[in-house]
């Protein structure tokens, strides 16, 4: 029987979410352990897991992987989640770094700012999903035609594109989504797989990032 994969990160989403995603379209358990301070995260990197000193790490197979692309990756070939063809191939990894692309533009990072700063970040994350990403999966889910963004099943960009789709549920947003229906169906319908809809109404997801989520990964990684 194969060693359970272990993910070490700070207790939150981040950028974790996407393999715990993948994990969770497979319905395959994994171990999580958090870092909650600085020492605890300065005894992680002295064991040379660490090989850019950095975190969420994912331990299987023998191996010790960090770079959460990397991770992705790793899984989706595993996993038989990266397409069927070369071009499926290379279709999912454009649609994954976008999708990265898309939380990093638009993702609730607010918090680790000024109360002061929130204003305008907010509306910044705003315009960019509405004039850059949004109409780009929306084209993507409309010439595909199956709900998912490549081929007719979950691929390590569906799982990227929901991390970030899930969080237009914040109120900041508005009703964000209101103008991109092929990315509001695939929010319900990614939901719907079973094994994410275990993990979704599991203590395992956490919520979204807020104040408290901040500290806590200000004492662990930065402080």
């Amino acid at each position: 029987m194969s060693e359970t994969p272990k993910l070490t990160y700070v207790r939150g989403r981040g950028l974790a979410e996407p393999s715990r995603l993948i994990f969770a379209v497979k319905s395959i358990e994994i171990k999580e352990e958090y870092i909650n301070t600085k020492d605890e995260f300065t005894k992680l990197k002295a064991t040379g897991k660490l090989m850019f000193q950095q975190i969420p790490l994912l331990e299987m197979d023998g191996l010790c992987l960090v770079e959460s692309t990397a991770q992705a990756n790793y899984l989706g070939h595993k996993y038989d989640m990266l397409g069927g063809t070369d071009k499926e191939r290379g279709r999912v990894q454009m649609l994954f770094c976008g999708a990265k692309s898309f939380g990093s533009s638009c993702a609730p990072v607010w918090t680790f700012y000024e109360p002061d700063k929130k204003e305008e970040m907010v509306k910044a994350a705003i315009n960019s999903a509405k004039t850059r990403y949004l109409p780009a999966f929306e084209k993507a889910f409309e010439d595909n035609g199956t709900g998912f963004l490549v081929g007719s099943s979950p691929t390590i960009a569906d799982c990227a594109l929901y991390d970030i789709l899930s969080y237009f549920e914040m109120p900041e947003y508005g009703d964000l989504l209101a103008e991109s229906p092929h990315c509001k169906a695939f929010l319900t319908k990614f939901a719907s797989i079973p094994g994410v809809k275990e993990y979704l109404s599991s203590s395992k997801r956490s919520p979204p990032p807020d104040d408290e989520y901040a500290t806590r990964v200000k004492a662990a990684l930065y402080q």
